[in-house]
């Protein structure tokens, strides 16, 4: 009996693991990317959290931030006032994306002629579509933390912190792209990066493993979803706050938001977009005080008014996308956003979207950036501050 138990068990096991998608095959064909129904993050509450939310309370956040004050929109509402018009949004957003199996982005690139397919790079070098493929990689790999339609509530996201993102807000915390912060996409080596190492001190793991090809599918299908989100997002906001639609009319709407949206990422791909620093000037002594001096002086980048104590005694704040999250400790040696210099200068040039972490770059010239991130890079080692003569204890 308890062999049987035993083997039962493990075929139980085995059955759950390839629903999640150990085989190759994708999505069923009768599939349906549903309609959003949790609760659209506006603003957070003036209360300031204590802790983070406790393992399987992740989604208790929204009434937590309406009780403190926050602002939500609801989606039910909507689906109660407004059937009609949620349904248009539903049909609207199939046709322009597609189906988990066949996704797609439809439509021309604002007044040109160009599809918007190519010109966000969805097809490889051979023109061959990228999302069929990546959405099949994403069920596999991908699915069980970020969720069916990019929304960071699968299964397996309510039990880790930092929580997995949700794509459908449209921002992207790790980007060398110098767009307005408010309009700023990450550029598609941005995602590669991070599919390929992972981020630091979070449960998102290294697909470093993966092809070169198949990270590219899988970035290809993440621009996909976010964007599909983001569309659905913006016009349900919309709809909900009354606003006055284009020609009255949900279609007009969404095709202007797909236009409008899918411009920033494809601006950001843009040679002109990334960011490009002086030459690196080389790592010195004179050059790491001066990063110690920029950062603890309030009337330069004063970096220790968010980063108390380097870091040590960082506050809970609320972030754009309504979770709980802590300023990094900088002495822990933990750089999410990559421990590359040329990482860590993207950080402090244009900021953390969504984070709260502000931009630098014009408050700061590029050579201050690079003594700050000179600095940065001694700062968890014990025996290279006291090197440096850099006392923080």
């Amino acid at each position: 009996m308890a062999r049987q138990t035993i083997a039962g068990l493990a075929l139980l096991m085995l059955s759950t693991f390839c629903m999640t998608g150990c085989d190759n095959e994708g999505y069923s064909d009768d599939m349906r990317y549903p309609a959003r129904t949790d609760p659209i993050f506006i603003k957070a509450p003036d209360t300031q959290p204590y802790t983070v939310d406790p393992p399987g309370a992740l989604n208790q956040l929204p009434a937590r931030i309406k009780e403190l004050g926050g602002k939500i929109l609801d989606p039910k509402d909507l689906a109660a006032k407004k059937s009609q018009e949620r349904g248009q949004l539903e049909k609207r957003l199939e046709e322009k994306f597609g189906t988990p199996a066949h996704p797609k982005v439809d439509g021309k690139l604002g007044d040109s002629e160009e599809d918007l397919a190519d010109a966000l790079k969805l097809k490889d070098e051979d023109g061959k579509d990228m999302l069929a493929p990546g959405s099949k990689l994403f069920r596999r790999h991908c699915l069980h933390c970020h969720g069916l339609t990019g929304d960071g509530h699968g299964p397996t996201a309510e039990w880790v912190n930092p929580h997995p993102r949700d794509y459908r807000q449209g921002i992207f915390k790790f980007s060398s792209s110098n767009q307005p912060a408010g309009t700023r996409k990450p550029r598609r080596e941005d995602l590669k990066r991070t599919l390929r190492s992972g981020i630091e001190g979070t449960s998102m793991p290294s697909f470093g493993l993966l092809s070169d090809s198949e990270l590219d599918e899988l970035v290809s299908y993440v621009i996909h979803l976010s964007l599909r989100g983001e569309v659905e997002s913006v016009v349900m906001q919309k709809l909900l706050g009354d606003d006055n639609l284009e020609d009255d009319s949900v279609v007009a709407e969404t095709d202007k938001q797909v236009g409008r949206l899918a411009n920033y990422w494809v601006q950001a791909q843009a040679v002109k977009s990334l960011i490009k620093p002086d030459p690196y000037p080389g790592f010195s002594e004179k050059s790491v005080k001066n990063g110690y001096k920029l950062f603890i002086d309030q009337s330069q980048a004063g970096c220790v008014s968010c980063h108390k104590d380097f870091g040590r005694q960082n506050n809970y704040k609320w972030d754009d996308w309504g979770t709980i999250v802590r300023p990094i400790d900088f002495t822990s040696g933990v750089f999410r956003g990559g421990r590359r210099p040329i990482d860590l200068y993207w950080r402090i040039h244009s900021g953390i979207r969504g984070s709260g972490m502000s931009a630098f770059f014009g408050p700061l010239n590029s050579d201050q950036i690079w003594d700050l991130v000179n600095f940065l890079q001694v700062l968890p080692y014990p025996e290279m501050r006291r090197k440096y003569g850099i006392e923080i204890d």
